[in-house]
This record gives C-alpha cells, structure tokens and sequence, in this order.
C-alpha cells in the first residue's frame, strides 16, 4: 500500500503558495529488514541493544526533523530500535561506525537511539553508500540523548546511488550543559529528504550542526532543521552550505525558536549556496520565533553564483571559470568534511566527488 505524509513541516506556517510550510513524501508498507548495517567493535564502557523496544517509548514525545508524521514508521511497527549508551563518565575516543551497504531495489528501515549518560562521550559515524547506478529506499530515525555534562559527536555521510529516495529524520534531547553536535554531509541519491530538530531543555544544553551538499543532474534535497530553546542560557548554532548544479532542486527551513523562559539563550543559523545553474531551483526559509526578551539570534544566508571579482581573481591565475566553480563547489563539502577524523571516510568522500566532477 503506498501513502502519502507530509514531513518536513515548518514549526509556524507561511504562504501557501510558496510551497514550503511542508514537503510530501509517498511511501509504501513493503519494508524489508534495515538494511543489515555493520557496526564496528565497541569500546569498553558502551552497550548496545539490538531491541530496545521498551526504551523507545521515552521518546515517544520528541520532536523529530521530519515530523510526527513520520512516526507510523516506527512506533508500532515493525522496525525495531537498537540502542547505543555510553555509560557514565566514558569518554570514547575512538569514532565508533554503523555502515550501511544498500542493495539494488531495497526499501528498508532502521532506528537508531543514541544515548550518553552523564559526563560521557562519543562519536558515531553513520555511512550510507551502495551501488553508483542502484536504487531503492531507506527510511531512517536517529535520537540523540546527552545527558548531564555529555556529548554526542553524530556523523552522517551519504552516498548512495542515483536512483535511491533516502529519508533522514533526527531528534535531539539534552541533559543540563549536554551538547550534541551533527555533522550531516549529502552528496549522493536521486531524493533525500532529511530533518533535525533539537530540544534544549536544560540549562545550558546546546546543538550544533554543520550540513554540506552536492546536488546536480535532477537530484531534489529537502531539508529541516529546528532548535527549541525552552532552558536559560541555551545555546544552537547551524550551518548549512552546498552547490547547486544542472535542474537540481533544494529547500531549506531553518527555524530557531525561543520559548518564554529561556532567558539568556543564543541562536545561529547560517546558509550558503553556490547556484551554478539558471535551471536550478533554490528555496530557503531562516525562521526566528521569539517568546522571550533576553535572547541573542541571529541568521544569514549567502545565495547566488561565484562573484565578478572571485572569477576574475581565479582566472588571472589561469584557472577556467568551470575549474573555478569546481573549485568552490569542493571546498564548501572540505570545510565540513574537515570535522570528520577519520581519514577512510574523507578519502570516501573526496573519491566520490573526483567521479561527479569528472563528468562535468
């Protein structure tokens, strides 16, 4: 059976015709398994749980990225949660990996919670790669939960084939001076669709996010990012940046929101796209919601082609303006690939850019 859901809503509406309060997403019921993820050794002071069904429910209430709407997916299905914790005070040094091989024609789902008890910390690298002509679908649910003084490191790197539909959706939580921070890099697929919202509840809990992405040929991204400050003196700030090529199509909402009570809270959001196409189309949304006086947010956006004096500068040295725009297009994807220590995964990355460029 094939349905259609609205994800990716913006916490407060605009107009309609601009197409953006939302996105629709049809799905079918015909998942089959999770795609059967390897996940490397863990370090000593880490559990995992391959069912933690009776865990889920405590975040049953936590806004996600894409939305509740998404929740039939999960809740009550049957997709099984697994369980990452760190327990108390382990501080994890070594990135742990959860890689995800996608079969030709595959529709999975998987759940992951991700959870640091007190004064712990973590990395997790998640990887999603298959076929460079496969297609198919993945549906995905990650939570995050630092808890007191913890830190959850959320790695995310995308690269499947050109024909798979890939929905993202994260939910954040954290405990008094927790942080979680996301660092989200899309480059491949024909669809993806990927959302983040964070509720900082507690004193001085924060979150920060830093997206980079390639889109050309028709490839369509659609994005969500939310950050609730509920909590005094908590803290957001995101960044997204990224290319857009050929007919490409990309959205973006960004929505910072200050609730009564949040006395002394600090938002960002900053969004920078490099449009290298007139057939490309482009649609963002930096959103601040204020019920509180002594707050500090801020947001930008830098949206266009490479400048006169970029290209004159680049062509003065010999290099050609496709070259130039090559150029820019990669050290937006560097600049957030640099805060992956993993040399394995950014020479992943950067092969993979080698392939799209050389068919410009």
């Amino acid at each position: 059976m094939t349905d259609t859901l609205q994800i990716n809503n913006l916490p407060t509406l605009t107009w309609n015709w601009l197409k953006i309060n939302s996105t629709p997403y049809a799905y079918n019921d015909h998942i089959a398994g999770n795609g059967e993820p390897h996940m490397s050794e863990l370090a000593k002071g880490v559990l995992y749980n391959a069912n933690a069904s009776a865990e889920s429910d405590a975040y049953y209430h936590l806004e996600t990225g894409c939305g509740k709407n998404l929740d039939a997916q999960f809740f009550g299905s049957h997709v099984q949660p697994a369980m990452l914790t760190v327990q108390k005070g382990v501080r994890v040094k070594q990135p742990m990996f959860i890689n995800f091989e996608l079969a030709d024609n595959s529709d999975t789902a998987a759940w992951y919670i991700i959870k640091a008890e007190e004064g712990a910390e973590a990395t997790v690298i998640m990887f999603f790669e298959s076929a460079k002509n496969a297609g198919g679908s993945q549906v995905l649910r990650t939570i995050c939960d630092a808890g007191k003084d913890a830190k959850i490191h959320l790695i995310k790197v995308q690269l499947l084939g050109k024909s798979f539909t890939q929905i993202d959706d994260i939910g954040v939580i954290c405990g008094e001076n927790g942080c979680v921070e996301l660092t989200h890099i899309i480059l491949g697929g024909k669809e993806t669709y990927t959302g983040a919202a964070a509720t900082l509840s507690s004193y001085k809990s924060s979150f920060i996010s830093n997206t980079a992405y390639l889109c050309h040929n028709a490839q369509k991204l659609d994005m969500n990012y939310i950050a609730r400050h509920i909590a005094k003196k908590t803290m957001c700030n995101m960044s997204v940046k990224g290319t857009l090529q050929d007919e490409a199509q990309k959205t973006y909402r960004a929505s910072i929101d200050f609730k009564n009570g949040c006395s002394g809270a600090e938002g960002q959001e900053m969004e920078e796209t490099l449009l290298l196409s007139a057939r490309a189309l482009n649609k963002s949304i930096p959103l601040i919601l204020c019920d509180e006086e002594d707050v500090a947010g801020e947001h930008g956006a830098t949206i266009g082609k490479l400048s006169e004096d970029v290209l004159f500068y680049m062509q003065s040295r010999g290099i050609a303006k496709t070259d130039a725009e090559k150029i820019m297009a990669r050290a937006k994807i560097a600049s957030v690939a640099s805060l992956i220590k993993d040399d394995d995964v950014t020479k992943k990355i950067n092969a993979y850019l080698d392939e799209a460029f050389s068919h410009e």
